[in-house]
């Protein structure tokens, strides 16, 4: 089946003051083109709360990055559904240049919840996504569990109105957002990701204090892990930086 293809362009929110772009604009690319494929299929989210008060969840995302697009940049962002099967789909992506080099890869999998019960449900019977999977594999192999970060630096938030997106939990980007501020400005600046991967676990709540830790476990992997101020883990990452 034809992969699908969608233009992209790199706006001044996308970059950071190195010109480097964001990662949680690199994810919000990714999952952008999701929706716009979903949506055209008939199996969006905008679909699904419609008719039946179910909702795509975000459970897992893998970037492998060889360059990163700028400020201005026109890419085309090529995506389709690998597999699904009863409680689970994985999404895969190539984002490539305007001279159409690959410079990224990606992978997502995902489930549906019942936005009352938040529990989740039978992705095949409640939609048409089993229709169009390919079976077609990224280099960007989704990760298993990872470990959380042990650092002694916190960084401390409070979720807010605009974490907030329309299942009613923290928006997935923004706890990339959070792990990049929790580390220090100087390595961010100085460093350029090679792969970045995020487990979520559980979902963080309007008005909930969370807690980002982060911890360089070797001098070029980077753990990050999101609690709420009791100890419950939201989320885990690990980024492996270019050496």
């Amino acid at each position: 089946m034809e992969r699908n293809k969608y233009e992209y362009v790199i706006l001044p929110h996308d970059v950071d003051g190195r010109m480097h772009l964001r990662m949680m604009a690199l994810e919000r690319a990714f999952l952008t083109v999701s929706g716009k494929d979903a949506d055209r299929h008939g199996f969006g989210t905008l679909n699904l709360i419609g008719g039946e008060g179910i909702s795509w969840v975000l459970l897992k995302f893998a970037a492998d990055i060889k360059s990163l697009p700028v400020e201005q940049d026109r890419i085309t962002i090529e995506t389709w559904v690998e597999g699904v099967n009863r409680l689970l789909t994985t999404r895969n992506f190539i984002m490539r240049n305007a001279a159409g080099e690959i410079i990224c890869t990606a992978s997502t999998e995902w489930a549906i919840i019942d936005l009352k019960t938040r529990r989740p449900v039978n992705v095949i019977r409640d939609t048409n996504i089993a229709d169009y999977a390919t079976g077609e594999k990224v280099s960007a192999e989704l990760p298993g569990k990872l470990p959380q970060a042990a650092g002694p630096d916190v960084y401390r938030h409070k979720v807010v109105y605009s974490d907030i997106d329309y299942n009613g939990h923290t928006n997935s980007m923004q706890y990339v957002q959070w792990i990049m501020d929790s580390y220090p400005i100087e390595k961010v600046y100085d460093r350029v990701a090679e792969r970045f991967e995020i487990v979520y676990a559980k979902e963080a709540v309007y008005g909930e204090d969370i807690e980002v830790r982060y911890e360089d476990t070797a001098e070029d992997v980077t753990l990050f892990s999101v609690n709420s101020a009791a100890g419950v883990n939201f989320v885990n990452a690990r980024i492996k930086w270019k050496s």
